[in-house]
C-alpha cells in the first residue's frame, strides 16, 4: 500500500494550509522529537539500530 506524508502548516494569518507528499518505493517517513538536526539524526538511527 503507498504511504503519504501529511503535513499541515498554519500561516501568521491561522489559515491552514494541508500538503500530501507521496512516498517513494525506497523512502520511509520518521518523526522524531529534537532539539537540533544533529540530535534528530542521533535518534533516527537509534530506533533503526533497536528494531533490526
Amino acid at each position: 500500500m503507498t504511504q503519504y506524508l501529511i503535513r499541515t502548516l498554519t500561516d501568521s494569518t491561522g489559515h491552514p494550509f494541508t500538503h500530501v507528499t507521496k512516498s517513494r518505493e525506497n523512502e520511509t517517513y520518521q518523526v522524531v522529537e529534537a532539539e537540533s538536526k544533529e540530535q534528530a539524526k542521533e535518534k533516527a538511527n537509534t530506533y533503526k539500530e533497536g528494531n533490526q
